[in-house]
């Protein structure tokens, strides 16, 4: 009796699933249709931002995790705003194209703030490498430590990255000013952990001579702000007392600088240049 009972059971289980399925066949066929022409656009528009658009290519571009994830979610919610439609119902297909368009706005606003960081840290970086150029190119030749193939070869890699970041790939140019900028921090380091380097350079103005040293000054600040610091707390002190007087002779030399007192603003620079070495080397880093 018991089993009897069960084989029926199941059995009006299944019949009563089979008439929920006819059921909702028969509501999708009986919606109407009249919308389906509007629907198609919806679904068309949202093909077209998930299949060829330029804010699709900038989310997938920027490696965003959450904007990655709502386009999966957007292209699921077309496949099967697609399926609907072509099965007649017609508010599924209005709703499932709906929720595909609120997941592409997600995609497109996280790629958005994903990408302005990305930007944000290329810019740095290849300021960074740019200082750092600069700060090498002032040193002796004999103390560059690089050949000209190693300089030739990262000044391409630099010029690649920009091609990249031009194109909007700002993550990809980053990834190539990384290893540039670690090698030659690692060089100007080593050059002025070792002695004070004196500017030996030939210059058309004393204004250009200026520039050239102030683009030094920030390479330089550059370096100690790049490396995690591991002196003693009285080293520290001394660091921080070298930067404040650099940071003096530097506000000096450019108020002389705008007086067109060029011989006390380089002096200035100058001074203010050797205050930063001695910081450098009086400052431990650990990579």
């Amino acid at each position: 009796m018991t089993n009897k009972w069960g084989q029926g059971q199941g059995l009006l289980i299944i019949v009563l699933a089979l008439c929920g399925a006819a059921v909702e066949a028969a509501d999708c066929v009986a919606e109407d249709t009249r919308k389906s022409p509007q629907i198609a656009q919806k679904i068309a528009l949202l093909a077209r931002l998930m299949e060829d658009s330029e804010p699709l290519r900038r989310a997938e571009q920027s490696g965003d995790a959450d904007a990655l994830e709502a386009i999966a979610k957007a292209r699921q919610s077309l496949s099967d705003a697609r399926d609907a439609l072509a099965e007649g119902c017609v508010s599924d297909a209005s709703a499932m194209s709906s929720q595909g368009l609120k997941f592409a706005t997600t995609a497109f606003r996280n790629s958005g703030s994903s990408g302005r960081q990305a930007r944000e840290k290329y810019d740095a970086a290849i300021q960074q490498a740019t200082s750092f150029m600069l700060a090498l190119d002032s040193q002796p030749a004999e103390l560059h430590g690089l050949s000209s193939e190693d300089l030739v070869g990262m000044e391409r890699q630099m010029e690649r990255a920009e091609s990249l970041a031009s194109d909007g790939a700002f993550q990809d140019a980053l990834q190539l000013l990384l290893p540039v900028n670690d090698r030659l921090q690692r060089r100007l380091l080593e050059i002025l952990n070792n002695k004070t380097v004196f500017y030996a350079r030939n210059f058309a103005t004393y204004a250009d001579e200026y520039r050239y040293l102030e683009e030094q000054y920030d390479g330089y600040l550059l370096l100690l702000q790049s490396g995690e610091k591991t002196a003693s707390y009285s080293a520290r002190n001394r660091v921080e007392s070298l930067l404040a007087k650099a940071a003096a002779l530097r506000a000096a030399a450019d108020k002389q600088a705008q007086t067109e007192d060029w011989q006390g603003a380089l002096a200035s620079m100058q001074a203010a240049l050797k205050n930063c070495e001695q910081a450098i080397r009086a400052t431990g880093y650990a990579y």
